[in-house]
């Protein structure tokens, strides 16, 4: 005697009535799960972007407060640090220079570099208008950044970024 479900398996491997069935019920799960896979994919995507640029102004902030405590030249110039400064009317690096060499893969400009100069808390020092060593240097980055993915740019749409990064002043220059 034979049992009704292996008759059906059977049937099914010759590509009877069962199997066209079951080939069509998967195509339709796949249908239905597909735009999900890939709205997570690409939702994945630009959560790395979204890092990778957040890492970069926060890099950038960084760099401009490390040259901050040393060169108060806000001008955008280059940014090579390997040599020195002598003259402060052909400086070879400053405070944008270096933050917006910093952040160059995301295309940072001078508009999206701030330098700013304050007192530290609880001291008397006074940092306006003229800098002193312990001054606190503040640079802040920010990017606006826009999701290129159309359906996910649309649910979300773009927002801007910003980092700061202070450091006391070591040495006041020009």
């Amino acid at each position: 005697m034979r049992v009704p479900e292996l008759r059906g398996l059977r049937r099914a491997r010759r590509g009877g009535r069962l199997g066209r069935r079951a080939a069509g019920q998967s195509l339709v799960e796949f249908s239905l799960v597909f735009p999900i896979i890939v709205l997570l994919i690409l939702g994945f995507a630009e959560i790395g972007r979204a890092v990778f640029a957040f890492n970069t102004i926060a890099n950038a902030a960084r760099q401009g407060a490390r040259v901050a405590a040393v060169n108060q030249l806000a001008d955008v110039t280059e940014c090579d640090e390997s040599r020195p400064i002598e003259d402060p009317y052909e400086p070879h690096w400053s405070i944008r220079g270096c933050a917006i060499l910093a952040a160059k893969t995301i295309g940072i400009n001078t508009s999206n570099v701030s330098v700013a100069y304050e007192s530290p808390v609880g001291t008397t020092l006074d940092c306006d208008p003229t800098l002193h060593v312990g001054c606190i240097a503040t640079v802040t980055v920010t990017y606006h950044f826009t999701l290129t993915t159309p359906f996910v740019s649309s649910l979300i749409g773009p927002f801007t970024m910003s980092q700061t990064s202070s450091m006391p002043i070591e040495r006041v220059f020009p």
